[in-house]
């Protein structure tokens, strides 16, 4: 699985990206931090496509202060040609788009100490979860609840459990 965020020049990503597409590797991109550079037919080349709502606004130019207008916002993504489209919510969970299907992960609730990293926290149970052969929806549900985790401690590593440690945790 190869897993691409902006932090590195955007060729660099793009060579990722035919890479993992002519090798057979699924590919994850995390939009962050969001850039209108972005080459969106590159994008659509992913698997999965995972932006928070802040990105999910800066990619589409259009407002995200409500769920009706996350899920416009986040349609326009679908009809440019993504295939999967997993827009991160922070406490309200994720929206996962798919064709035409929507499902809403919704997140339990906790006391945020930190949420810093919750994202990259998400993306990587996410992935694990995925590459152990999880199916999309229960991973998205891992993802969610392993961010949800991060944010009662501090810090960003720090505060990421261990597999033994999140499994006995209860929310």
């Amino acid at each position: 699985m190869i897993i691409l965020q902006l932090e590195v020049p955007l060729p660099t990503v793009y060579a990722a990206i035919d890479f993992g597409n002519a090798n057979g590797i699924p590919v994850i991109l995390n939009p962050a931090p969001a850039s209108r550079e972005l080459d969106m037919d590159y994008a659509c080349r992913c698997d999965y496509f995972v932006p928070n709502e802040t990105e999910l606004e800066i990619l589409t130019g259009l407002p995200v202060g409500s769920d009706d207008e996350i899920a416009q916002a986040a349609a326009t993504m679908l009809e440019r040609g993504l295939r999967n489209l997993i827009v991160t919510l922070g406490d309200k969970g994720a929206l996962w788009l798919h064709g035409d299907e929507r499902e809403h992960v919704p997140a339990p609730a906790v006391r945020a100490v930190d949420t810093t990293g919750a994202g990259d926290a998400f993306i990587g149970c996410f992935a694990a979860e995925l590459a152990l052969g999880t199916g999309v929806s229960d991973a998205i549900t891992a993802g969610v609840r392993y961010a949800s985790h991060s944010v009662t401690g501090k810090g960003t590593q720090t505060s990421y459990a261990t597999r033994d440690a999140f499994a006995a945790w209860e929310p």
